[in-house]
């Protein structure tokens, strides 16, 4: 049985994350969630006590529910309060971005309305390169490049980016709350493709179903205040919605 005491090397720190390698086990590592909070590629910092728990504990509820929906993960599980055990994937440089609604810098640069809806889900990618903020990138470009050497995993990519979407749609709906829009990552495995990363108010857009209150990062973004009581209420509400039927 794994434990946080077989931590070895870090071979990753990011702004909300640590990835260290699992002594002795080549294809795991540890996922350790941090306190921190930033924006705007990092020039933009805070913290909060507990956020890294909270986010741990987010993720994995809806990796738990992704694996009852059928869908390839990296989380194997939880290790402790802060920090879960995942299968080492070599990531892709790219972040998949799903939006049901144009929010944010996304409404803004195209002359939109927070908030505006629209007829379908909209997939876009973005080139994971924080010296160069992250451009968005076309499947062209990925493909030329190399970024993403099988075309059949962009293809898989991109269905499994819709589909996971359309469930966690759901998953968020059943606990009064909507999912305006989120990122991911995927990595490959022994040739089979996984999602990666965490999914989490740090990487998502939640508002409240009913009011619109936003729950996510963009308390931060924005200095709207109350970022921690935001992500605990999406913390809470989906514990109780779904703790018990993810055993």
């Amino acid at each position: 049985m794994i434990t946080t005491s077989q931590k070895g090397q870090l071979l990753y720190e990011g702004k909300g994350k640590k990835v260290y390698q699992v002594s002795g086990q080549t294809d795991q590592v540890i996922l350790f969630f941090k306190d921190d909070l930033t924006a705007f590629q990092g020039r933009k910092k805070g913290s909060f006590k507990g956020k890294g728990a909270i986010c741990k504990n987010i993720s994995s509820l809806i990796f738990k529910y992704l694996k009852q929906e059928k869908i390839s993960t990296h989380w194997i599980k939880d290790l402790n309060s802060k920090e879960m055990l995942c299968l080492k994937t070599d990531i892709f440089p790219l972040e998949v971005v799903v939006r049901n609604r144009l929010a944010g810098s996304t409404a803004k640069r195209l002359g939109f309305s927070e908030g505006s809806s629209i007829k379908e889900p909209l997939l876009e990618f973005y080139y994971k390169k924080d010296e160069l903020e992250d451009p968005f990138i076309s499947e062209e470009q990925i493909t030329k490049l190399h970024l993403i050497e099988n075309i059949s995993f962009l293809a898989f990519i991109k269905t499994q980016a819709f589909l996971i979407n359309e469930k966690l749609k759901i998953f968020f709906l059943k606990s009064g709350l909507e999912l305006v829009d989120f990122k991911m990552e995927f990595g490959l495995l022994q040739q089979k493709l996984f999602l990666a990363d965490d999914i989490s108010p740090d990487s998502c857009r939640i508002w409240d179903k009913k009011t619109a209150y936003r729950l996510d990062k963009d308390r931060f973004r924005r200095d709207w205040g109350g970022v921690g009581e935001a992500y605990k209420t999406i913390e809470t509400k989906l514990y109780e919605t779904w703790e018990r039927k993810l055993q």
